[in-house]
């Protein structure tokens, strides 16, 4: 290549690096303001599934898209996942609001996981003063697991796995795949129990019930059993030696 060239070709790859972190940085603002202007205009009913459900469906066709794009979101709002769950069974029924939930959850948590190793890893790095190392390496080689047992405990905030997780050295990989597979139980039963609101007090709302308190419990369970079993296991094989 011309040396001439060598300069102007190097400008332009420097360009289009400025220009695409340009556009990301204006992309991220326009979701915030969008979030904000549909958000406001739901004014103080705000946390009531009926008046969410009325508001999303004023849009016609494109109320599931909607409800998607203000899932996808709403982590940079910290508002109340369970709230817009309970909304979208409301809405579209307990299996295409969970269909839509989890869609909407999935692209919100990549998108508060790239905010978070993006914007808050080197902060927290100087913060912990590189104490950070043992956990980069436990979810480095554990993240599927870890964040797979995290989503199926609904007693663990939604957000607090999505940000936590962008501050470790987690592969994006591991993190994308046992998110939605963790969080597809929670979400159809607050998307049932959200369709049973239709009928307070029916079979449907008592089960609906059932199955949120269920998972509630059998996670925590079974990880107290899982932890028992170990240390019979470790204690057997030291009687042996």
């Amino acid at each position: 290549m011309d040396k001439a060239l060598c300069p102007l070709v190097q400008g332009l790859i420097r360009g289009i690096i400025v220009n695409r972190h340009i556009a990301k940085g204006l992309l991220f603002v326009g979701l915030v303001f969008s979030g904000v202007y549909l958000l406001r205009s739901l004014d103080a009913q705000l946390f009531q599934p009926a008046i969410i459900r009325e508001y999303i469906l004023s849009f016609g066709w494109i109320a599931p898209l909607v409800y998607i794009f203000l899932y996808t979101i709403r982590p940079l709002f910290f508002f109340p996942a369970v709230i817009l769950s309970l909304a979208g069974g409301l809405t579209f029924g307990p299996w295409w609001g969970t269909f839509f939930d989890l869609i909407g959850a999935t692209l919100g948590s990549f998108l508060a996981f790239g905010a978070a190793r993006k914007l808050g890893r080197e902060t927290m790095e100087k913060w912990t003063r590189g104490r950070l190392g043992k956990l980069d390496i436990y979810m480095n080689e554990q993240g599927f697991k870890a964040i797979l047992f995290l989503r199926l405990i609904p007693l663990v905030p939604f957000d607090a796995v999505n940000y936590g997780a962008g501050l470790t050295r987690i592969r994006f990989r591991d993190y994308a795949l046992a998110t939605p597979l963790g969080i597809l139980p929670g979400a159809f039963a607050y998307n049932y129990l959200g369709a049973s609101l239709h009928q307070v007090f029916s079979p449907m709302f008592f089960m609906a019930i059932a199955l949120v308190i269920a998972l509630m419990i059998i996670p925590a369970g079974y990880k107290r059993w899982n932890r028992k079993t170990t240390n019979m296991v470790t204690m057997e094989g030291r009687r042996k030696i």
